[in-house]
């Protein structure tokens, strides 16, 4: 008796589906718009047609040959790269099986070739296809067109208007001549048309530059450009005309919010991620095209990675936008700083004390390095090597009262503190310390009652936080700081880390942390 091994593909499909955050039917068409882009397409055209029950997306990319078509039947198979595309392995045509009667794809992968199949899911379990003969659908001399056949007109799928706002929604930068000209042409070769219908689709605001106000992200002191984007109010008036006949000027079709994409295609939205919240955020939107954070997309490009290495690059360029972002907030009127509400002497040896225990917890949290500000801090002192691997210690020795320079010995894998030079190197090894910065400041704006948040490497303490007026009234204010501190940033963690332990490493560390000599009470 011959075995088989059985997989529930529905079930894998709607799996995949519930990895995004977006309606079935937004997914299956911006895969199918991502796909055709990863296969270098210039023009792509959504034909919706009601009456036969189809939408079909057409491109002119490279097509797929007899041998490549046949693997992209292989539901699990994919062989994208990451950082090198915004598609998912052709899952707009094969998760458009959970709605559709058949899905049929015809190609032309150059050299005349010319083939197309016939899809269709019959049951949990199985989902045939054949080879089918080449209709015609692609025109040029290379391109793909997947038609998705519904058993019913009831898809939304089948609206015109839909399909084009989709286009819009997940693909604006590439629709914005600016974004396209001063960025994205340096990964389109050539700019990227889309049609409904063959009816091209335009941002309504086309005409209307003047009303975005525009910025570019740059990194590290040698401001090296890493992307663009601008800010608008949702809601301008116009001249007294436009006023007269009720005309609504639209400066950014996209909901409030300020959304982030990479390679034209929009990951998320809103102001959550970028922790800044506008006066009137509801009236704002915006985005901000970053080509370099593709490296750390999902697989399914719906999100970032969330693992120690993704969320340093992703903390930094978080806060090259919040740099980016807040004078234009500012020019608006619509950032929320007040002055601090106690003067930066108070502070600035609870800063140096919590830096330094964070400076500490960086080799087993490196994460946080990219959202603390980590830099390198000059070295002082000596370090003695181990005198042979059999003899290097797995931790920090205790320091030798009888020298006259203060010796630490440490193993091969951990980093020098700061402070501490190599005495075999000519240059002085600079350790990396903690940057981050604490002010106190009433937070006015979040839609909850907040402990603190953190903007740039800056971590404000809510001080209109019921639990901060009872820790000033007993005098407890530092705690009240340790504990807000550890609270936002576990916040940012790799997934797998827990809080608590977070919580009570920081703590631990900055017990052991020497604080400098001080008179009285810090506060």
């Amino acid at each position: 008796m011959q075995n088989e091994t059985r997989v529930n593909l529905k079930h894998l499909l709607e799996d995949i589906r519930d990895s995004y955050t977006s309606s079935l039917e937004e997914v299956i068409l911006t895969e199918l718009v991502a796909n055709a882009l990863d296969s270098k397409a210039a023009n792509i055209n959504l034909i919706v047609d009601d009456q036969a029950q189809v939408l079909r997306c057409v491109d002119d990319g490279q097509g797929m040959k007899r041998a490549v078509l046949r693997d992209y039947h292989n539901i699990a198979s994919t062989s994208k790269q990451r950082g090198l595309g915004i598609g998912f392995a052709g899952v707009g045509a094969k998760l458009s099986l959970l709605l559709a009667a058949k899905v049929v794809t015809e190609s032309k992968g150059g050299r005349g070739s010319r083939c197309a199949t016939e899809w269709r899911l019959t049951s949990p379990y199985r989902a045939p296809w054949k080879f089918t003969p080449f209709s015609g659908q692609v025109k040029t001399a290379r391109g793909t067109a997947a038609s998705i056949y519904f058993s019913d007109n009831q898809s939304h799928l089948l609206q015109p208007d839909f399909v084009r706002q989709t286009v819009i929604k997940h693909f604006y930068p590439l629709l914005n001549d600016k974004i396209y000209s001063e960025l994205l042409r340096w990964f389109y070769k050539k700019p990227v048309n889309f049609f409904v219908n063959n009816e091209p689709i335009r941002l309504p605001e086309a005409d209307q530059p003047a009303l975005q106000n525009w910025f570019k992200v740059s990194l590290g002191p040698a401001r090296h450009p890493a992307g663009i984007g601008f800010l608008a109010r949702t809601e301008t008036p116009g001249n007294w005309l436009e006023n007269f006949l009720g005309k609504k000027i639209i400066a950014a079709s996209l909901p409030a919010g300020l959304y982030i994409s990479t390679f034209g295609k929009i990951i998320k939205g809103g102001w959550e991620w970028l922790g800044l919240i506008p006066r009137n955020a509801d009236k704002l939107s915006g985005i901000v095209e970053i080509p370099a954070l593709s490296e750390i997309l999902t697989t399914n490009k719906n999100d970032f990675l969330t693992d120690a290495v993704a969320l340093k690059k992703y903390y930094k360029f978080r806060k090259a936008v919040q740099e980016a972002v807040l004078p234009i907030l500012q020019s608006l009127g619509e950032d929320r700083a007040e002055p601090a509400l106690e003067p930066a002497k108070l502070i600035k040896p609870l800063s140096r004390i919590i830096s330094g225990a964070l400076n500490n917890l960086l080799p087993d949290f490196p994460e946080l390095e990219g959202l603390i500000n980590a830099k390198r801090a000059p070295a002082l002192g000596k370090i003695e090597e181990p005198e042979s691997a059999s003899k290097t210690l797995s931790g920090y020795e205790k320091r030798d009262k009888d020298k006259d320079t203060d010796v630490v010995k440490r193993g091969p894998n951990r980093p020098a503190p700061a402070g501490i030079a190599d005495k075999t190197k000519t240059q002085a090894i600079r350790a990396k310390t903690s940057g981050l910065k604490i002010t106190l400041n009433d937070i006015t704006d979040a839609p909850d009652m907040i402990l603190g948040r953190i903007i740039d490497d800056a971590l404000t303490v809510n001080t209109q936080h019921p639990a901060w007026l009872k820790a000033k009234q007993q005098g407890l204010e530092e705690y009240h700081i340790l504990v807000v501190v550890a609270a936002v940033l576990s916040q940012f963690l790799e997934n797998q880390k827990s809080p608590q332990e977070f919580l009570n490493r920081f703590l631990q560390a900055w017990a052991e942390t020497e604080e400098p000599a001080k008179a009285g009470k810090l506060f």
